[in-house]
């Protein structure tokens, strides 16, 4: 059975112990000397146990007093905390965060990084739209969401680095080049493809551009589902961000590229200020303190 004890008995109980005394006790917490006396009294028949004892000299705690003194102000301390957690979780009661990400981020890093936004703020709404890396960075500047998640840095934006892998090849399983460990982008040269539509200005076709690679792009396509699909099916090849990948590579052949082709993912922000639920999302963020802001 568990005690019937108040959080007003507690605050008499650790205020007569640091005061030494009913009197100055009651002046502390703004009561009077009997409801302290009342709720001391109280607490001890809850707890069946003395904790204090009068003298002379003032209130002296007994040995079981002692110990429930520390038990008290653990206690105390923690309605403080949870306190503090509500007015926090008030603070963007009614408030929208807009967030505009790609789709390897929205499945595989939002879910984590929404999680504790949630627990702090239950009563902020949220809203999500997924796109292209142009598509995302032309709604942070046209301030269509607050942050936007991609794997571009606008100079007029402010980016932060909250995550980073690596491009990787996507083969049939029987395709030939699946006999290799790596696989260069010249090697690419000609071979059928099947991209990712999110238009010619990416860092991968500026990769390819570099080594003067022309697969031979038989179509673009938004859903990452989609391409894997024809990929499976023979149809043609595909390189792709590490956390694009689904969960079943059945029937695919997953090689890294020679040289490693890193993607950064950023959090762009507009440089005319956050709203508060969008200040709030950003401090939850693993941006890096290093390399972070762009």
């Amino acid at each position: 059975m568990h005690p019937n004890i108040t959080f007003t008995q507690l605050r008499c109980f650790v205020a007569v112990a640091e005061t030494g005394g009913f009197t100055s006790a009651a002046q502390r917490i703004h009561l009077t000397q009997s409801a302290v006396s009342q709720a001391i009294a109280g607490l001890e028949d809850a707890l069946g146990a003395k904790l204090l004892t009068r003298t002379r000299e003032g209130v002296v705690l007994s040995d079981m007093g002692e110990a429930a003194l520390i038990e008290a102000r653990a206690l105390l301390a923690g309605a403080q905390r949870l306190a503090a957690v509500t007015r926090t979780s008030d603070k963007l009661a009614g408030a929208t965060l807009r967030i505009g990400s790609v789709q390897s981020a929205a499945a595989r890093l939002l879910p984590g990084w929404l999680k504790p936004f949630r627990a702090l703020y239950p009563q902020a709404g949220i809203t999500l739209h997924e796109g292209t890396d142009d598509e995302v960075t032309a709604w942070v500047l046209a301030d269509a969401v607050d942050v936007g998640i991609s794997g571009q840095a606008h100079p007029d934006l402010d980016n932060h680095i909250v995550a980073n892998d690596d491009f990787v090849l996507v083969l049939p399983a029987n395709h030939r080049l699946a006999k290799n460990a790596s696989i260069s982008l010249e090697a690419l040269d000609g071979e059928r493809a099947i991209f990712s539509g999110g238009g010619d200005d990416t860092q991968l076709a500026a990769a390819l551009m570099a080594v003067g690679a022309k697969p031979q792009v038989l179509f673009l396509a938004r859903d990452n589902s989609t391409i894997f699909g024809m990929v499976r099916e023979g149809i043609g090849l595909t390189i792709m961000p590490d956390l694009t990948l689904p969960d079943d590579t059945t029937g695919l052949a997953v090689r890294r590229l020679t040289p490693t082709l890193r993607r950064d993912l950023h959090a762009s922000t507009h440089r005319s200020g956050l709203s508060p639920a969008g200040k709030a999302f950003m401090e939850l963020l693993p941006i890096d303190s290093v390399n972070g802001s762009k």
